[in-house]
């Protein structure tokens, strides 16, 4: 893990800065996203931080709650794609990366192009068999269709299996993002 103060963070910085053009997957679309990123590599901030460090002014100073507000849209927008994160309970809540956002960064300066998503293909596929798997289970549960014995354990099973597999998949995307 970085220090905060360390060469490292600075030059990890510089180069989530220079590798904007690799952040295609991220849609990261403008600087002030791209700072609050690089700022949020140090470590856990505050909003009021995060605003302090991206335009250099305290809640004194003129033009706070515009800037405030600026960067929380920003920090709202990086939320819904999975990249930022804060506590759900608990009194201290300072935004963090999320380990999407963590591993799409690292992989910056690699040779890998393509950036995660939250939703992997493989995930919809799954969760789309096991929508699918649930009507003819229901409609057995309500005595809407009859099947033999064989076929009834056959589709029960699956069912289950598949919504074990889609259970277990959903809550890594959830440990990915939160």
């Amino acid at each position: 893990m970085f220090r905060a103060g360390s060469e490292n963070i600075e030059d990890l910085q510089q180069r989530v800065k220079k590798g904007v053009s690799k952040l295609r997957g991220l849609e990261i679309e403008d600087e002030l996203a791209l700072e609050l990123l690089a700022q949020l590599v140090e470590g856990k901030k505050t909003a009021a931080e995060l605003v302090e460090r991206a335009y250099g002014i305290t809640s004194s100073d003129a033009g706070y709650k515009s800037s405030y507000g600026k960067v929380w849209r920003v920090i709202r927008r990086l939320e819904s794609k999975g990249l930022i994160s804060r506590k759900i309970f608990g009194k201290d809540k300072p935004y963090r990366l999320t380990e999407l956002a963590v591993t799409n960064l690292a992989r910056i300066g690699g040779e890998e192009r393509q950036q995660l998503s939250i939703l992997p293909r493989i995930d919809i596929a799954l969760y789309l068999a096991t929508t699918v798997s649930v009507l003819p289970t229901a409609f057995l549960a309500r005595g809407w269709i009859q099947l033999t014995n064989p076929a009834t354990v056959t589709l029960f099973g699956s069912f289950c299996v598949l919504l074990g597999f889609s259970l277990c998949r959903f809550i890594q995307a959830l440990r990915r993002i939160l």
